[in-house]
C-alpha cells in the first residue's frame, strides 16, 4: 500500500462508521444503503490503486466525496438538509441552482474522472481518444448512480429526499460538467 493510503483508508472508513451510525440512529434507510454503496466503492477503489497507481490526491478526492455524501443527507442547517441548502441562488424554482447537492455532483464525476483516466490511460495509448473515454466512463458512472438514487426512491420510500426530473437531470449535466473537469484536470497534471 502506498505512502499515506493506509491513513486515507483509515480516516474515510472512522467518518464513514460515524455516518453509518447517525444514520442508524434516524432510521435512514436512504443513507444506509447508500453506505454500503460508498464503503463497497471505496474499498474498491483501494483495490484498484495496486494495478492502476492512482495519484494519492485522487483517492483523496474520492474519500472527500463519499463523506461530503454522507453529510449531505444526514447533517442539516437551520433544519435544512445540507443537500437541500442553496449555496448561491442563481437560478430559482424550480431548478434551484446552485444547491449543494449540485456542488457534490460536479465534485464527484471530477474525482471519479480522474480514476478514470487513470484507468482508461492504461489501455488506450491515443491522448484524445483517452480524454473522450474518460469522460464518458465517468458520466456512466453518473447514469449509474442515478439509477441507484432511482432505487433507493423504490426500496427505501425515499422519494422526497432525492427528488424528482429536475433533480435527476441537473444531477446528470452536474455529473458531466465534473467529468470533464476532472479529465481535463487528469491531463494536464499526471499527463
Amino acid at each position: 500500500m502506498k505512502k499515506g493510503l493506509k491513513y486515507t483508508v483509515a480516516i474515510t472508513l472512522l467518518v464513514l462508521i460515524g455516518f453509518l451510525v447517525k444514520a442508524l440512529l434516524a432510521k435512514n434507510f436512504e443513507f444506509i444503503g447508500y453506505w454500503i454503496v460508498l464503503v463497497a466503492l471505496f474499498l474498491v477503489v483501494v483495490k484498484l490503486d495496486k494495478k492502476y497507481n492512482f495519484p494519492l490526491p485522487a483517492i483523496w478526492f474520492f474519500s472527500i466525496w463519499s463523506m461530503l455524501h454522507m453529510a449531505g443527507g444526514l447533517l442539516k442547517i437551520n433544519g435544512t438538509r445540507l443537500y437541500d441548502t442553496i449555496l448561491i441562488p442563481l437560478i430559482g424554482e424550480p431548478f434551484s441552482i446552485l444547491k449543494f447537492d449540485q456542488v457534490i455532483h460536479i465534485y464527484c464525476y471530477f474525482a471519479i474522472a480522474i480514476l478514470s483516466y487513470f484507468i482508461v490511460k492504461k489501455y488506450i495509448p491515443n491522448k484524445t481518444a483517452l480524454i473522450y473515454i474518460s469522460i464518458l466512463v465517468a458520466f456512466a458512472v453518473g447514469g449509474l448512480n442515478e439509477i441507484i438514487e432511482f432505487g433507493m426512491v423504490v426500496f427505501a420510500n425515499a422519494g422526497a429526499a432525492v427528488g424528482g426530473y429536475y433533480n435527476n437531470a441537473l444531477d446528470l449535466v452536474c455529473n458531466l460538467i465534473g467529468a470533464i473537469a476532472g479529465t481535463l484536470l487528469a491531463r494536464k497534471v499526471w499527463n
